[in-house]
C-alpha cells in the first residue's frame, strides 16, 4: 500500500474519505493519498459499496461478484479477510479515525454509511442527471477502474461509457458515431413512416414469478447496456418467463431504470416479444418480427428489408424467444440489423449460445436450491419451494407447506434441480399423487429408470396444445436433442452414464479419444444447455472442470440408449473408475475423491449387479488410503456389506474389505455394525497374512472407542506392532504407537508415555513421507499436550495441522483440529474463540457428514456456553449430545464423563438442578438439525 503525503496542514484534513474510481485508483482523506490498498478484493469491495452507496449490499451477492468459483465457506472467510484489510484502512486507529465508522455491517448485509465516503463516480452521475455537459467531461477522466477486468466492473464500465457519450453526443446535437458488434454503425436514418408505436406488446401471465430478482436485475441492466443479450439455459429453466417480465420493467419505467449501476438511461420507444417456436429460417424469423410489430412494413422487397425500414429511428427492444434452432439460420440477419439500426436493442432467449462477438450472455440454470435438513421457515423462503407451493395450491387449494412434509417438498425440487418447468409439471400433480409417490417416482428417474419419472412429468389440455414443447420434460428434452449433432449426442451418452458429472479427460478414457479432440464437442453441449460446469479447486490451486447433464437431460439421453448400447456404456464407466481406484495410491488427492465418488458408488453398484462382487471388494481395498479420510455415504457402505460374500472369494480380500467396513461404520456413526466386521476380519484373516495387523488394528479401535474395553487390547496392540515391524508396515506401526498411548492415558493416566507414543508415531509418518498422516499425527500430539497443560505448544501443533489439513484436502481432521483447538482456547479462558472454533468445526462437520467430529464439537461447546453465560442453550446441547454419543458411538472415556460432570456443574450454578434438568430433557429430544441451529444460534 502506497501512501502519498499531499502536504496539506493537518486542520485541512477532511471529514471524510474520497474516492476517484474514473481514470485509475484514488482514495484520500484530504492529507493522505493511497494509489491502492492492500488487496484486490478490498479495492473491489470499497467501489462496489461506492457505486450504490445507499443500498444494502448482501454479503452473498459480494462473494458471488468477488470469487464465483470459490466455495461458499471459502468465499465467507475471503470476505472477512478483506472486510478486515478495508477497515484498517478506512477506520484507523490515533488520530485519523473517523468520527463515525465508515461500515455499516451485520451477518446478511454491508454498506457505507451515510456521508462516509463521497466519489467521483457519485458526482458525475449528479452532473449527468443535471445534463451539466461541462462538469460531465471535466469529471469523467477515464474508463472506471482501468486494469480491472471482472465480469461486473466491465459492465459498470460500459454503461457508464455509454451514458456519458450519449449525453456528450446529444448536447452537441451530433448524432453516436457508434461502433456495433465491431463494425461501424451508418449514419442515422430518416424515421420509419409506416408504423406508429402506440404501446408495448408482451405475453401476460396468471401465475406469479417467484426466485428470479436478482438474476432479473442483471439481465435488465444488460439490456440497457448492450445492444445484443442472449439469455441461454436449459430447457424448462424459465427462459421466456424471465425475458418477459424483464421487458415489461423496461417497458414500463421511465427514465430511471432499477437496475443496480443503470441510474440513467433512455427509455425505449416500444418494448416487443417475437415468438419464434417452430420457426428455422431467417426469412420466416423477419415475417415473425413484422406479424409481433402489427406491420406488414412498406416498399417491398424481402421480410428482413421491410424490418429494417420499419424500425429505421426507433429506440427498440425487441424480445426474440426461442431462437436456438435459428442460431445457423438467421444469425448473419441479426447482426445486419444491428449494424444498420443503432438504436436497436435485441434480448435473446435460447438454449444455444449465438458465437458471435459483442454477444453479452446471461446463463440462466435454475432456481437455488434448498438445504435438505432446513428448517421449515427457510425451506418456506427458498424459491424452488415457493414455486412448487405456489402451484401445487393452484391445483389443490388445502395444499401447504407443513412441518410434516417440507422436507419431503425440498426432496422433490432438488430432485427436479429447480427447474422452473419441471417443478410445475409435479407440483400440478399434487391433485391426484401424493408427494411420498411423487417422491418415489423421481428417485426412480434418478437411478435409472427414467420412465417414471417422465410420466409424472407431463401436462395435458390447452396448455399442452399451446406449445407442444413444453406439454412435458420429455418433449423438452426431445426438441433439446434434434439440435445436437451427431458426435455431441455420442459424448453426451458418455456424460449420461456418469453421476456427479466428469472431467474431460474421464471423457476422454471412456471414449478412446483424446481431451483435446472432445474439448469441441463438449463446448457445444455446455453452448447448446444441455450440460453444465462446475468448477473445483484443488490442491495448489489447480481448477479442473466438470461436466454434468441436467437431470431431465441425462435421464432422456439413457431412454434413447437400447440395452445393449448403455450396458456397454456402463462396462466402459466401470473400468475407466476400476483402472482410476488402482492408480490411487498412498496419498490420493482427496478433492479428487470426493469428486468422483458418486462415479465410484454408481461404478460399483452397477458391478455388484452383473456379479463382480469380488471386484468391488478389491476396487474399495484401493481406495483405503483416501477412506482413511472420507466416510462413503450409508448407501456406499450398504453396498459394499452386500458384497461381502462372493462365490470363491479370496478370504483374505474379504477379511481386508470387513476391516475397512469396520472403520468406516465406526466413523459414520454405526458402532454395532462397526463392532461385528472388526470381530469378522480379526477372525476370518489368516495368520500369515501381512494384513492381519489392519484387522488388529480395527478391532483395537472398535474395542477402545465403542466399549471402552482397556482390558483386552494391549495384547492385541502388541501383537499388531510385532507384525507391522515384520511386515515394514510403517503406516500401521505408527498408528498402534498412537493408540496404544491413548491406552496408557485411560489405563494409567501416564500422558507423558501418551506424548512419548505420539512423537514417535509422528516422527514414522514424516519419515514415511506421509503428508495426510503427518496431519493426523499433529492433532494426536496436540491432544496429548493438551494433558499436561502445554496449551501454547498445543495451539502451534494444532495450526500447523489446520494449515495442513485445509491445503490436502483434509476436511474431517481440518474440523477436528477446530474441535480440539476450541477446548485449547477454552483452557486459555478465551471463550469467543473457543466458540467460533467449535463452529468452525461443526459447519465443516455437518457439510460432509463428519459425524464424529461434529458429536465432539457439540460435546465440548457447552463448557464455553456456559462461560458465555448461556446456561441455557448449554443445557440443551448437552442433553442433545449425551444421547447422540450413546445411540452413535457407544460408551466414552472417563475424560469425556468428566467434562460432562463439570459442564453440568456449571450449569446449575447459574439455572438451579431442576431448571438444568428440564433443559437437559429437552435437549434429549433434539433432532440433529436442531441441534446444529442451535449451536449456532450466536444470541
Amino acid at each position: 500500500m502506497k501512501r502519498v503525503a499531499t502536504g496539506r496542514a493537518p486542520s485541512e484534513i477532511a471529514a471524510r474519505w474520497h474516492l476517484r474510481l474514473l481514470g485509475g485508483f484514488e482514495l484520500s482523506d484530504g492529507n493522505l493519498v493511497l494509489h491502492r490498498l492492500p488487496s484486490r478484493a478490498a479495492m473491489l469491495i470499497l467501489a462496489r459499496l461506492a457505486l450504490a452507496p445507499q443500498r444494502d449490499h448482501p454479503r452473498e451477492e459480494l462473494i458471488d461478484l468477488l470469487w464465483p468459483e470459490a466455495g461458499r465457506e471459502v468465499g465467507r472467510n475471503r470476505l472477512r479477510q478483506a472486510l478486515s484489510t478495508l477497515r484498517a484502512v478506512l477506520e484507523p486507529a490515533g488520530a485519523l479515525a473517523p468520527s463515525t465508522p465508515m461500515l455499516v455491517a451485520d451477518r446478511q448485509v454491508l454498506r457505507l454509511a451515510p456521508g462516509a465516503l463521497s466519489s467521483d463516480v457519485e458526482a458525475l452521475r449528479q452532473a449527468m442527471l443535471e445534463q451539466h455537459a461541462p462538469r460531465v467531461a471535466a469529471l469523467y477522466r477515464g474508463e472506471l477502474l482501468p486494469g480491472h477486468f471482472d465480469e461486473w466492473v466491465v459492465d459498470e464500465r460500459r454503461l457508464l461509457d455509454a451514458a456519458v457519450t450519449r449525453l456528450q453526443h446529444d448536447a452537441a446535437g451530433s448524432e453516436l458515431p457508434a461502433v456495433v458488434l465491431g463494425r461501424a454503425a451508418p449514419p442515422r436514418v430518416a424515421v420509419g413512416k409506416t408504423w406508429t408505436p402506440s404501446r408495448h406488446w408482451l405475453p401476460s401471465y396468471l401465475t406469479r414469478m417467484l426466485g428470479y430478482e436478482e438474476i432479473g436485475a442483471t439481465l435488465g441492466a444488460a439490456v440497457h447496456g448492450h445492444r445484443l443479450v442472449l439469455l441461454r439455459g436449459p430447457g424448462g429453466a424459465g427462459k421466456t418467463r424471465l425475458a418477459v417480465e424483464v421487458a415489461r420493467a423496461c417497458a414500463e419505467v421511465g427514465t430511471r431504470v432499477p437496475w443496480p449501476g443503470a441510474d440513467e438511461v433512455q427509455p425505449f420507444d416500444a418494448v416487443v416479444f417475437v415468438p419464434l417456436a417452430g420457426i428455422t429460417s431467417a426469412a420466416g424469423m423477419a415475417e415473425a418480427v413484422l406479424r409481433a410489430l402489427r406491420s406488414e412494413g412498406a416498399g417491398g422487397g424481402d421480410a428482413a428489408a421491410r424490418v429494417e425500414l420499419t424500425l429505421a429511428g426507433r429506440r427498440m427492444l425487441l424480445v426474440l424467444d426461442n431462437f436456438e434452432q435459428l442460431v445457423e439460420a438467421a444469425r448473419e440477419t441479426l447482426l445486419h440489423w444491428l449494424a444498420q439500426l443503432p438504436e436497436l436493442h435485441l434480448l435473446v432467449t435460447s438454449r444455444r449460445a449465438l458465437a458471435v462477438d459483442g454477444e453479452h450472455e446471461v446463463a440462466l440454470a435454475a432456481l437455488a436450491l434448498p438445504a435438505i435438513d432446513a428448517s421449515l421457515q427457510e425451506h418456506a423462503r427458498n424459491p424452488a419451494v415457493a414455486l412448487f407451493v405456489d402451484r401445487a395450491r393452484a391445483a389443490r387449494a388445502s395444499f401447504s407447506l407443513t412441518p410434516a412434509n417440507h422436507r419431503r417438498v425440498a426432496r422433490i425440487v432438488l430432485l427436479l434441480q429447480g427447474l422452473p418447468l419441471a417443478i410445475e409439471l409435479a407440483a400440478a400433480r399434487v391433485r391426484s399423487i401424493g408427494l411420498p409417490e411423487m417422491q418415489r417416482m423421481l428417485e426412480a428417474g434418478a437411478e435409472g429408470q427414467p420412465d417414471a419419472a417422465f410420466a409424472l412429468l407431463a401436462r395435458s389440455g390447452p396448455r399442452a396444445a399451446d406449445d407442444p414443447r413444453h406439454a412435458s420434460m420429455q418433449k423438452v428434452m426431445a426438441w433439446s436433442f434434434e439440435q445436437l449433432g451427431a458426435e455431441a449426442r455420442g459424448l453426451l451418452d458418455v456424460l449420461a452414464v456418469c453421476a456427479g458429472g466428469a472431467t474431460l479427460q474421464a471423457a476422454a478414457t471412456m471414449t478412446g479419444q483424446s481431451a483435446h479432440a472432445l474439448a469441441a464437442q463438449v463446448d457445444d453441449l455446455v453452448a447448446s444447455s444441455v450440460v453444465y460446469t462446475s468448477q473445483h479447486v484443488h490442491e495448489g490451486g489447480d481448477e479442473h472442470t466438470r461436466y454434468h447433464p441436467f437431470e431431465p437431460v441425462r435421464e432422456y439421453a439413457l431412454m434413447q440408449l437400447g440395452a445393449a448400447a448403455l450396458a456397454a456404456l456402463r462396462e466402459r464407466h466401470w473400468q475407466w473408475l476400476w483402472s482410476w481406484t488402482a492408480a490411487l495410491g498412498a496419498a490420493p488427492s482427496l478433492p479428487t475423491f470426493r469428486d468422483e465418488q458418486p462415479n465410484l458408488l454408481l461404478a460399483w453398484r452397477h458391478a455388484a449387479q452383473n456379479g463382480q462382487a469380488a471386484q468391488v471388494l478389491a476396487s474399495a481395498l484401493f481406495c483405503a488410503s483416501a477412506l482413511d479420510d472420507e466416510i462413503l455415504s450409508p448407501s456406499g457402505l450398504a453396498l459394499l456389506r452386500s458384497c461381502l460374500d462372493p462365490a470363491g472369494a479370496d478370504a483374505e480380500l474379504v477379511a481386508r474389505a470387513h476391516a475397512l467396513l469396520a472403520v468406516q461404520c465406526f466413523e459414520s456413526g454405526q458402532r454395532d455394525l462397526a463392532s461385528v466386521h472388526a470381530e469378522t476380519a480379526l477372525r476370518q484373516m489368516p495368520r500369515s497374512s501381512p494384513f492381519r495387523v489392519d484387522a488388529l488394528r480395527a478391532v483395537v479401535r472398535i474395542r477402545l472407542r465403542v466399549h471402552n474395553d482397556i482390558e483386552s487390547i494391549g495384547a492385541l496392540i502388541e501383537e499388531g506392532l510385532a507384525l507391522a515391524r515384520q511386515w515394514q508396515r510403517v503406516d500401521m506401526q505408527a498408528r498402534l504407537l498412537s493408540t496404544e498411548g491413548v491406552l496408557l492415558a485411560r489405563r494409567h493416566r501416564d500422558y507423558l508415555g501418551k506424548i512419548e507414543r505420539d512423537t514417535r508415531a509422528l516422527a514414522l509418518w514424516r519419515e514415511l513421507g506421509a503428508p495426510q498422516r503427518v496431519t493426523e499425527g499433529l492433532v494426536n500430539l496436540a491432544l496429548a499436550l493438551g494433558f499436561v497443560h502445554r496449551v501454547r505448544e498445543q495451539l502451534e501443533l494444532l495450526e500447523q495441522a489446520r494449515d495442513m489439513a485445509a491445503a490436502l484436502g483434509q476436511l474431517r481432521l481440518h474440523a477436528f483440529a477446530c474441535s480440539v483447538s476450541g477446548y485449547a482456547l477454552a483452557d486459555l479462558k478465551r471463550w469467543d474463540e473457543s466458540a467460533a472454533s467449535y463452529r468452525v468445526c461443526l459447519n465443516l462437520a455437518w457439510t460432509h457428514s463428519a459425524w464424529r467430529e461434529w458429536f465432539y464439537a457439540l460435546w465440548n461447546l457447552p463448557r464455553t456456553l456456559a462461560h458465555q453465560r448461556r446456561p441455557e442453550q448449554a443445557a440443551r446441547l448437552m442433553g442433545f449430545a449425551d444421547r447422540f454419543a450413546s445411540e452413535r458411538f457407544g460408551q466414552l472415556g472417563w475424560s469425556d464423563l468428566r467434562e460432562r460432570r463439570r459442564t453440568r456443574r456449571l450449569v446449575r450454578a447459574q439455572l438451579g438442578a431442576a431448571q438444568e434438568a428440564a433443559l437437559w430433557a429437552v435437549g434429549r429430544e433434539l433432532s440433529m438439525a436442531d441441534a446444529m441451529r442451535l449451536a449456532n444460534d450466536l444470541g
